[in-house]
C-alpha cells in the first residue's frame, strides 16, 4: 500500500539547495572561449554544483543559473512544466542498460515532481511522483498527468488526490522496440499543433497496439517517428528517424535530430508519398544543418569517445564535429538577449556543449549556421558535463537539462577492447539543471497558475509571447472541451496578433468548431505563417469535403515557397479535374525543388497524362516552366509515366523528350527515367508488335520503339539520335561529370550493339572510377549475355581497382542472369574465387536458385571465410608494429574507403561516417577493416530484397515509407524500391563491407591507412 504521507526529500532538498542557492548566487560571467585551447583531459572526478559551475564559457549577454542538483535531481534526461509552473523530471537512473548476455538490472528509473516552495525562481523540494520505471526517456503533460515514454510502453501516470504521487498508471500503447540498447528508443513525446502528440522513434521500430482498443490492427514498422492523438488513442506513423530531438518552431513545423545530423526538418507525411503507389520517393526530411565532418564544435575538452583513454593515440587536438546531436531545440520564449528568440540550440553531450544556431529560409525549407564561428554558446571544461535535453520555461528562459556522467557512450558502441578503459555508471545519482536567460532577467518566482483559472482567463494567454504559455494554454481548452469560448477564439483567430491567429485556428479545429468561414480567411491571412496552416487543415478536410478546392486552387500563385508546397500536398487529395492543371502551374514554376516536385508527383496517381499536357501546354511567356524545373520536372515524370501509361502514350513522350531541337542537358536523365519507369513493369517484346525480322530480346526502352508503324519509327529515329549524342558526352572527358553520369545511364537502356562499345570504353582504367562504375551498371543492364560477359574478361577484371571491381560483383549478384555470368567467369578462372569476398559467398552458397546454389558450392568450396578473427590476430602485431605514413596512407583511402565512407567532408554514404574514427585505438580499427562482420553499426545492417523483375538487391535500408523502400548497395548505388515490387524482404546476416582487405591491402599499406585515419583533422 502506498502511505498517506507524500513521500518528499525535504531534508535533503533542503542541504542540497543550500549549496546550490550559494552557487546560483554566484553569476556566470559570459567570456569569449579561448580559441585553439582545449583541456586536456585526465582521470578527474566529478565537480561539486559549484566547481561546475565555474568551469563554463558562455556567449556574451547571457546569464547561467543552476536550479536544480543533485540529490534534488538525480540522472536527469528530460522535463516539462506543468500548469502550475511545477517541474517534472525525468529520472534515467539505470542507465545504461546491460549488454546482451548480461544479466538485468532491477528498474531504477522514475519521474521526480519539483517545485519551488520559497519562490526564489529555484526548486527546492522534490516528490517521487513515480518509481519502478525501467528506462525511461521523455515525458509530457496532459490531462492532469504526464505522457511518459519508457519502451515498450507509452505509460500515463496522474495523481489523482493530491499528493504528488502518481496513483494512476495505465499503459497508452505498447509494443515499442525495447530490444536493442536503452541509447536508441522512442521518446520526446511533443504536443503538435494539432492536437497530436508527436515521437522521435529512436533508430528503432515496433508493433504498437493499444490496450484500451484491441480490436485495432497492430501498427508493424522498422524505424519510423510517430504520433498519438491523446482524445482518440489513434497511433500512426509520420515522417523523419530522430534519435533523440524534436521540436516545433512558432508556425508548427517539426524538426529532428540524429548523432551526426543537428537539425533535420520533417518536409513531408508518409500518408501524403503513399497517394500514389507508384511514385518511388520515400525521403521526408530535408538537412538544415551542416552535417557529418560539416557540422563543427568547438569543445573546451577532448572530445570523450573511445581514444580519450588512450593519450598516446590522441593526435594533435581537433575542433571537433557533432557525434551525439541531441535535444533539438527552437526556443520560442521570450527572456534571451533580443534577436535570439527562434535560435536552433543543440546539446553535444559528447563534447559538452551546447551550441546556438541561426536560420534563414532556403527554398521551402531553412538553412542554420552556427551564431558563432569558433566558439560555442555553452561549452564547459568539465568534461562530465552531459547536456541532452532543452526546453522552454514559463519564465521565457532556456532550460538545459544535465545527465552529469562521466562517460555518456553506451558501451554496446564501443569496441570490446576499450570497454575496460570506460566507467559507464560513474555519476549515477548526480545531475543538474542549468536556467539560461539574457543577463538582466535573473531566476524570479514562476507566477503560473492556470490550472484555477478560467476558460476565458486561459483564452488570453495565447496572445502572449512566450510559446510556453500559447501552448499550454491550447492544450488546456482542448483537454476542458471549451466549446464556450468558439466565439472568442474565432475573434481571435480574425483579429489577434499572427500567433494567436495561428493557435487559435488549431484550437477551434481540436474542438471540432472551426467552421468554413474562418478557414477561408485564414487562407487569405496577411500572414503567410496563417495561410500555410491553413492549408494543412483544409487538406485534412477535403476527403469529406471536395469543394473546398475552390478555396484552395488561388493559392497556386501564393508569392510564398513554404505555403506553394503545402497547396501542392493538398491538391493530391483533389479528384478535380482542375486540381491537375493547378499541379502542373506549381511544377512550372517550383519544379526545380525536389519537395515540390514529390508534393505534386504523390498526388498524380494515374493522372500522368492530363498533367503532361496541361504542363507543357504553356511553352512561352512568364507562366511557362523555367529551365531548371522543366528538367528536373520532366526527369521524375519520365520514370512515373513509364510505371503507370499506356505504350503509347509512353512512346509520345519518347518522342517529345527526345526531340532533337531541346536542350540535351537534360534529355538523357529524362529518357533513362522513363526506361526505369518501363522496366518496373517488366515490358517486354510481347508488349508491341514485332519488327520484321526481328526476335532477340531488347530492353524495355528499345522494345519500345519496336514495330513497324510511323510512331513507333519516328521515336526509334530520335531515340538513336539521342543515343549517340549521349556516347558522345560520356566519353567527352571535359564534360562534367553530372551530365556523363546520365548519358551513360541512358546507354545501359539501349542494346549491346547500340552502346556496347561506348561503354567498354569507359571502362578503361585511365577513366575516372565514377565513370567506371556507371559504365558497369549500364553495362549490367543490357538485356544480351555477352554484354556482362564482356566486364569480367581477364585483361578487364586484373585492371580494375577495388572499387570497380565491388561495384562489377554487385551488378552481377543483382540478377540470376548475371550470376550465371560471374560464376561462369569463375570457372573459366578469370576471377578468382577469393576475389569474391566471404560475405558474397555465403549469399551464392544459399542461393534460393539450386543450380545458382549448385554450382557455387562447388565452385567455392573450401574459400576462406573472409578470414575472420585469425586474419586479424596474423596481421596485428605485424601492422600496428610498422611506422605508417598519413599521406601514402590517404591514397589508399581513397582508393578503397571513399566510395563508402565520409571522411574530412568528402565521400560515399554506404557506411558510417568516419571523420570521428581518429579517436579509435589503432588495433580497434584494424579490427574492423579486416572483420567488418565484428561488429555493425545500428543503422547500416544490410537486407537482401528481391523485386518482382526478378533483380536481388542487397543495400542498407535508408529510409522507408508506406509506397516505397530507399537503399544503397556497396557500390554507392541508390535503389529506390517501391512495395508493390517487393517479392521478399529480408535482413542479411553481414556486413555491406568486403572481408578481403587483407587480400588488397599489404601490411605497410594498412599501416598506412591507419596514420592517415587517426591523424587527419
Amino acid at each position: 500500500m502506498r502511505p498517506p504521507t507524500p513521500r518528499r526529500s525535504r531534508g535533503l532538498a533542503l542541504i542540497a539547495m543550500a549549496v546550490v542557492g550559494l552557487v546560483a548566487s554566484i553569476r556566470m560571467q559570459a567570456e569569449p572561449a579561448p580559441r585553439g585551447t582545449v583541456a586536456t583531459r585526465d582521470d578527474r572526478p566529478a565537480l561539486s554544483p559549484t566547481e561546475a559551475l565555474a568551469s563554463f564559457v558562455l556567449e556574451p549577454g547571457y546569464r547561467l543559473d543552476l536550479v536544480a542538483a543533485e540529490p534534488l535531481v538525480q540522472d536527469p534526461v528530460a522535463i516539462a512544466f506543468d500548469e502550475l509552473g511545477r517541474l517534472f523530471v525525468v529520472e534515467n537512473r539505470g542507465y545504461p542498460d546491460p549488454l546482451e548476455g548480461q544479466p538485468a538490472e532491477p528498474p531504477r528509473g522514475g519521474v521526480a515532481l519539483l517545485t519551488d516552495s520559497d519562490r526564489d525562481g529555484r526548486f527546492d523540494t522534490r516528490t517521487e511522483f513515480a518509481t519502478g520505471l525501467t528506462y525511461p526517456n521523455g515525458l509530457m503533460v496532459w490531462d492532469g498527468g504526464v505522457f511518459v515514454t519508457v519502451a515498450p510502453d507509452l505509460l500515463y501516470l496522474k495523481d489523482t488526490d493530491g499528493d504528488g504521487v502518481a496513483d494512476e498508471r495505465r499503459v497508452a500503447l505498447t509494443g515499442f522496440s525495447a530490444t536493442r540498447t536503452a541509447q536508441i528508443r522512442f521518446s520526446h513525446p511533443t504536443l503538435g499543433p494539432d492536437g497530436w502528440i508527436y515521437f522521435t522513434s529512436g533508430l528503432n521500430g515496433g508493433r504498437v497496439t493499444s490496450p484500451a482498443h484491441p480490436e485495432r490492427p497492430p501498427v508493424v514498422f522498422s524505424t519510423s517517428d510517430s504520433r498519438y492523438h491523446p482524445v482518440t488513442g489513434a497511433f500512426e506513423l509520420v515522417g523523419g528517424q530522430g534519435q533523440y530531438g524534436l521540436t516545433f518552431d512558432d508556425e508548427g513545423r517539426r524538426f529532428i535530430c540524429a548523432n551526426r545530423h543537428p537539425v533535420w526538418q520533417v518536409m513531408l507525411e508518409p500518408e501524403q508519398l503513399q497517394r500514389n503507389p507508384r511514385l518511388a520517393f520515400s525521403d521526408t526530411v530535408q538537412e538544415v544543418s551542416a552535417v557529418g565532418a560539416e557540422a563543427s564544435v568547438w569543445p573546451l575538452t577532448r572530445d570523450l569517445t573511445t581514444a580519450s583513454f588512450h593519450p598516446t593515440l590522441i593526435t594533435t587536438p581537433h575542433a571537433g564535429t557533432f557525434t551525439s546531436a541531441s535535444g533539438v531545440h527552437i526556443h520560442r520564449g521570450d527572456a534571451l538577449p533580443s534577436g535570439h528568440a527562434g535560435s536552433i540550440f543543440v546539446a553535444e553531450s559528447a563534447q559538452n556543449l551546447v551550441q546556438r544556431q541561426v536560420r534563414r529560409p532556403s527554398g521551402v525549407s531553412f538553412r542554420s549556421t552556427p551564431a558563432r564561428d569558433g566558439v560555442e554558446f555553452l561549452a564547459s571544461r568539465d568534461s562530465w558535463f552531459r547536456p541532452v535535453f532543452l526546453a522552454n520555461g514559463p519564465d521565457g528562459a532556456l532550460y538545459v537539462v544535465d545527465m552529469y556522467r562521466k562517460d555518456i557512450d553506451h558501451p554496446a558502441y564501443v569496441p570490446e577492447e576499450s570497454r575496460r578503459h570506460f566507467d559507464f555508471t560513474a555519476g549515477r545519482g548526480l545531475g543538474r539543471i542549468y536556467r539560461l536567460a539574457a543577463r538582466e532577467r535573473g531566476p524570479a518566482a514562476l507566477a503560473v497558475d492556470l490550472a484555477t483559472a478560467t476558460n476565458a482567463q486561459v483564452l488570453s494567454a495565447l496572445a502572449r509571447p512566450n510559446a510556453w504559455w500559447r501552448e499550454t494554454a491550447q492544450r488546456l481548452l482542448v483537454e476542458r472541451r471549451a466549446v464556450d469560448v468558439a466565439p472568442d477564439l474565432r475573434l481571435l483567430a480574425s483579429r489577434g496578433p499572427v500567433l494567436a491567429r495561428l493557435h487559435a485556428l488549431w484550437t477551434l479545429d481540436a474542438l471540432d468548431v472551426l467552421q468554413a468561414p474562418e478557414l477561408r480567411r485564414a487562407l487569405r491571412d496577411e500572414a503567410a505563417a496563417v495561410r500555410e496552416n491553413a492549408v494543412r487543415i483544409l487538406e485534412r478536410r477535403m476527403t469529406a469535403t471536395p469543394s473546398l478546392v475552390d478555396d484552395l486552387l488561388p493559392l497556386v500563385d501564393d508569392r510564398d515557397a513554404r505555403v506553394r508546397l503545402h497547396v501542392a500536398a493538398a491538391l493530391g487529395v483533389s479528384a478535380d479535374p482542375r486540381a491537375v492543371t493547378a499541379l502542373a502551374a506549381l511544377a512550372r514554376r517550383d519544379g526545380a525543388d525536389r519537395w515540390v516536385r514529390a508534393a505534386i508527383f504523390s498526388g498524380l496517381h494515374d493522372r500522368t497524362g492530363p498533367f503532361l499536357d496541361a504542363f507543357q501546354a504553356r511553352t512561352a511567356g512568364p507562366s511557362a516552366a523555367r529551365p531548371a524545373a522543366r528538367a528536373a520536372v520532366m526527369q521524375d515524370l519520365g520514370r512515373l509515366y513509364g510505371a503507370t501509361e499506356s505504350r503509347e502514350r509512353c512512346l509520345a513522350l519518347l518522342t517529345a523528350i527526345a526531340d532533337p531541337r531541346e536542350e540535351l542537358s537534360w534529355q538523357p536523365a529524362a529518357l533513362a527515367g522513363l526506361a526505369q519507369g518501363l522496366r518496373t513493369r517488366s515490358a517486354s517484346v510481347a508488349d508491341t508488335p514485332a519488327s520484321s525480322g526481328t526476335t532477340a530480346s531488347r530492353s524495355p526502352l528499345m522494345t519500345l520503339v519496336a514495330g513497324d508503324a510511323p510512331e513507333a519509327q519516328r521515336g526509334r529515329e530520335r531515340l538513336a539520335t539521342q543515343l549517340a549524342r549521349a556516347a558522345a558526352v560520356a566519353l567527352m572527358e571535359e564534360a562534367p561529370i553530372d551530365q556523363r553520369l546520365p548519358a551513360i545511364d541512358l546507354l545501359g537502356q539501349a542494346d549491346l550493339a547500340t552502346s556496347g562499345a561506348s561503354l567498354m570504353q569507359l571502362l578503361a582504367p585511365t577513366r575516372p572510377a565514377a565513370v567506371q562504375v556507371a559504365a558497369v551498371r549500364a553495362l549490367s543492364q543490357l538485356p544480351e549475355p555477352a554484354a556482362a560477359a564482356s566486364v569480367l574478361e581477364r585483361a578487364r577484371w586484373q585492371a580494375y581497382t577495388p572499387r570497380v571491381r565491388d561495384a562489377v560483383l554487385t551488378a552481377l549478384m543483382s540478377e540470376e542472369r548475371l550470376t550465371t555470368a560471374l560464376l561462369d567467369a569463375v570457372a573459366r578462372e578469370d576471377v578468382a574465387p577469393a576475389a569474391i569476398g566471404a560475405a558474397r559467398a555465403r549469399r551464392l552458397t544459399g542461393h534460393r536458385t539450386p543450380a545458382i546454389r549448385d554450382r557455387a558450392r562447388t565452385l567455392l568450396a573450401g574459400l576462406d571465410a573472409g578470414g575472420g578473427l585469425p586474419v586479424y590476430e596474423r596481421a596485428r602485431t605485424d601492422v600496428l608494429a610498422r611506422s605508417g605514413e598519413a599521406a601514402r596512407g590517404r591514397q589508399q583511402f581513397e582508393a578503397q574507403c571513399v566510395a563508402c565512407h565520409t571522411f574530412g567532408g568528402a565521400g560515399g554514404r554506404v557506411g558510417p561516417d568516419l571523420s570521428g574514427i581518429r579517436n579509435q585505438p589503432a588495433d580497434a580499427l584494424l579490427l574492423h577493416i579486416l572483420v567488418p562482420d565484428y561488429e555493425i553499426t545500428p543503422g547500416y545492417e544490410s537486407y537482401t530484397v528481391q523485386t518482382r523483375d526478378g533483380r536481388t538487391i542487397v543495400a542498407r535500408m535508408e529510409s522507408e515509407t508506406a509506397g516505397s523502400l530507399s537503399m544503397r548497395d556497396a557500390a554507392g548505388q541508390a535503389h529506390v524500391v517501391l512495395r508493390a515490387d517487393v517479392v521478399s524482404v529480408t535482413a542479411a546476416p553481414g556486413s555491406l563491407m568486403p572481408a578481403t582487405f587483407h587480400e588488397a591491402l599489404s601490411g605497410q599499406d594498412l599501416a598506412d591507412l591507419l596514420a592517415y585515419l587517426k591523424t587527419s583533422r
